[in-house]
């Protein structure tokens, strides 16, 4: 089955395995953005498929069309853009498909809100875990936090959509804590991070 691609966060991500997670409430079924998702994937795919040349008749567009991934529809309709133009403008026979996508995201991330409603959930939970783990005031964390830069605050909070930032924050609320706090940050991350664009294999 055709799989959703990673893009790098701005901070290595640690590979390590986090500790057993506790029990916590049930997933939700749906997101207020699930049909922005749907319609922003839906573009992606049409814009993958016209890079083909085969627009309608790509082999991979129902695949694509099935796939959820984890962006935000702002972020991914972003991401389309960039991604298309710099395709299409390439000079290379065989474009350097993962250069390009690092080059948009940092083109993109810059332009995304980060300090949307929707981030504060995802800040608040790292700020507490933050707490737990490394005894750090919550009051100090979020200063530090505001003082990045605006496309690390949008990296970890508003390039998601609603089901990607869910499993964000059930991770950081709930995994164990560990010896290197930054690192186990981070593997929470790891998981949506992976799904942020679709390709097929």
């Amino acid at each position: 089955m055709p799989a959703l691609r990673s893009l790098a966060l701005p901070m290595a991500v640690a590979a390590s395995m986090l500790g057993p997670l506790t029990a916590c409430s049930e997933r939700p079924t749906s997101f207020p953005d699930r049909d922005g998702v749907i319609a922003a994937q839906a573009e992606w795919c049409a814009a993958l498929a016209k890079l083909q040349r085969a627009g309608a008749s790509w082999e991979h567009l129902n695949a694509c069309k099935a796939a959820y991934p984890t962006s935000s529809p702002t972020y991914l309709r972003a991401m389309t853009s960039c991604f298309s133009r710099r395709m299409e403008a390439s000079t290379e026979s065989s474009p350097d498909r993962s250069q390009i996508i690092l080059e948009c995201n940092d083109e993109v991330a810059v332009k995304i809100n980060p300090d949307e409603p929707t981030a504060k959930p995802v800040i608040d939970s790292r700020c507490a875990r933050m707490a737990r783990c490394e005894k750090i005031p919550v009051a100090d964390c979020k200063a530090a936090f505001s003082k990045l830069e605006t496309a690390q605050r949008a990296m970890f909070t508003s390039i998601y959509n609603g089901a990607g930032r869910y499993e964000i924050i059930d991770c950081l609320d709930n995994a164990s804590c560990t010896d290197n706090e930054e690192a186990g940050r981070q593997a929470c991350y790891k998981p949506t991070s992976d799904e942020l664009l679709w390709f097929p294999d």
